[in-house]
């Protein structure tokens, strides 16, 4: 049985999605409802040859559009001690994830030099193969630098070669669940003291058409390349890419340390569905609802728990956003629903979540964390300085109680 002495602290986030890289662009674009849609660029593959609005041509995709990141594959490899050889057959992913673990250290006041030689866990979803598929095309170009430029697992090895960290080291591929279920193991691993803290997260890029033109034919990609969170005019996903690294360490040792907490992760669960619904793609609603029971008041797999005394269920998407970043989309999901975006900003702790929308904020009038009034400031006037203050202090005592009562 797990207790509060087992909560698991936040303290360090290191994010680039779509809108611009860091957590104030990523504040900024759920701030103002942004959709980062855009259409696909012919760098990354020629959609004039790949797309026809008729699902039943043979080899085509039904969308030209993305949510994509800025600045893709830029990358100071002399920062990392990386040759420029070496870097020029590097999977952008595993540039993505060094970049974004640097600014979760940085971001945690933690300087390289003094996590050098720590046991710290590295925990890193990854799902798309893109670039390999891309490089081979062209197999006379191999070289050494191939095998360790492509390989999933050395995405996750490489952040603990570079940052020289001795705890256990290791990608997972669960399909778009895998930044949640590396979140989970690192959570154990840390909880069972197989390392001191733990980097998570998880990394997704769009580099050629091959996906897109199978999620067309399962009729799963939406043709506007948006996602529809909660609306009945949804027709499917839009695809997304992005990468998020969160750093974990235990809450006690954190508040001992004066760390700066983002969030806590008090319990996790993973599950799988079986045969219990057809096909395979499918989710079970059942199964998805006893993981969470299984691990009652968490901060859990896609859905935020509720506020203390409260019957409602907040439930939130950054979908609709930043389009569905696949393996990255859990950890964009945490940062946003239960961290960054909220706790930074409006003073909100993870198991009191209100985002961006108006049915979010709806949820937090009804469950009376809101009055009418100050939901239709947070609603119309999003940039009052008056109606955050009033959210701030209605909310923020309720971080400050679970820190108190963390540390009795």
């Amino acid at each position: 049985m797990e207790d509060a002495n087992d909560d698991i602290a936040v303290i360090g986030i290191g994010c680039n999605f779509p809108g611009g890289e860091g957590l104030d662009n990523f504040w900024k674009v759920l701030l103002e409802g942004k959709n980062c849609v855009v259409d696909i660029p012919p760098e990354r593959f020629d959609t004039t040859f790949w797309y026809d609005a008729d699902e039943s041509k043979p080899g085509k995709t039904q969308t030209t559009k993305a949510a994509l990141i800025e600045g893709f594959n830029e990358f100071d490899h002399r920062f990392f001690g990386i040759t420029e050889v070496e870097a020029d057959f590097m999977d952008p992913q595993q540039k993505l994830l060094l970049q974004c673990t640097y600014r979760a250290l940085e971001d945690a006041g933690i300087a390289m030099e003094s996590i050098s030689g720590t046991r710290t866990g590295v925990y890193m979803g990854l799902m798309n193969r893109d670039y390999e598929i891309l490089q081979s095309n062209s197999p006379t170009t191999i070289n050494h630098y191939n095998g360790t430029g492509k390989a999933m697992s050395v995405a996750a090895n490489r952040i603990s070669f570079t940052f020289n960290l001795t705890g256990p080291s290791f990608a997972v591929d669960s399909a778009c669940s895998s930044s949640l279920v590396v979140l989970h193991l690192a959570c154990q691993a840390i909880k069972q003291g197989d390392c001191e803290m733990a980097l998570c997260g998880g990394v997704s890029c769009i580099l050629e058409p091959r996906v897109f033109v199978a999620l067309s034919k399962a009729k799963m990609i939406s043709p506007e390349g948006t996602s529809k969170p909660f609306s009945s005019r949804a027709d499917g996903y839009g695809r997304g890419e992005g990468c998020g690294v969160v750093l974990l360490k235990p809450l006690k040792k954190a508040i001992k340390d004066c760390n700066r907490i983002w969030g806590i992760i008090s319990k996790t669960a993973v599950n799988q569905d079986g045969h219990s619904v057809t096909p395979i793609t499918k989710p079970s609603m059942n199964n998805k609802r006893n993981s969470c029971a299984t691990s009652t008041q968490s901060l859990t797999l896609q859905m935020s728990t509720k506020p203390p005394g409260s019957e409602t269920l907040w439930i939130g998407s950054v979908k609709g956003n930043i389009g569905h970043t696949e393996s990255a989309a859990g950890v964009a999901g945490l940062i946003k629903v239960g961290i960054a975006a909220l706790l930074k900003h409006w003073g909100i702790k993870p198991d009191a979540v209100l985002g961006h929308s108006v049915g979010e904020v709806a949820a937090a009038h009804c469950s009376g964390l809101l009055s009418l009034e100050d939901a239709v400031k947070v609603l119309y006037h999003r940039r009052d300085a008056d109606a955050i203050a009033i959210l701030h202090e209605k909310l923020k005592i309720m971080f400050a109680e679970k820190i108190s009562s963390s540390m009795n």
